[in-house]
């Protein structure tokens, strides 16, 4: 059976994803950031993470080299700085406050709904897309917040609030 791939994208866009920005340290070439969804825990003995990235993405020299990577947990309010980490050559560092985690060197959003900090321990081949691994050293979180969500490919809103929080910029 052959399938399609907009019937690919429509059925799994079903499932409602958090979005992160992943920030990576890359030398004198900057720093790098990159909006994700394919974000999951992995174990908690170690503890770890994986997220995906596209192999055409122009950020997988930076993944490749570096050995931290800092996963910022976005919420509600912060949609503007999803979409300007989504671009094939991501922007937005002017569009939030950050600092640096000490440790790593790794960006992270100040305002995020929390922080995933990671030393990269394998990557992996994932068809179109790299599959990288990170054990966790460091979190930090905010849990006073709420989470943005995508869900059929857009940001999600809904009336189920109960830590009555606004959901503004979404």
């Amino acid at each position: 059976m052959s399938i399609k791939e907009d019937q690919f994208r429509k059925t799994l866009g079903l499932f409602p994803t958090g979005v992160t920005v992943v920030t990576v340290p890359y030398g004198q070439e900057g720093d790098i950031g990159i909006t994700i969804s394919s974000f999951t825990s992995v174990s908690l003995h170690p503890a770890q993470i994986l997220f995906c990235l596209a192999k055409r993405s122009k950020t997988i020299p930076a993944f490749k080299a570096s050995r931290y990577f800092a996963v910022n947990i976005l919420k509600a309010s912060q949609t503007h700085i999803s979409e300007g980490f989504a671009k094939h050559i991501p922007i937005g560092w002017e569009k939030t406050k950050v600092h640096r985690h000490a440790e790593t060197g790794c960006l992270l959003f100040s305002e995020a709904l929390g922080h995933v900090i990671c030393e990269k321990s394998a990557m992996y081949d994932g068809g179109d897309h790299e599959i990288i691994l990170g054990k966790v050293i460091d979190l930090s979180s905010n849990p006073n917040e709420l989470p943005l969500i995508r869900h059929r490919g857009q940001y999600l809103t809904t009336p189920l609030n109960p830590l009555k929080i606004p959901l503004t910029g979404t």
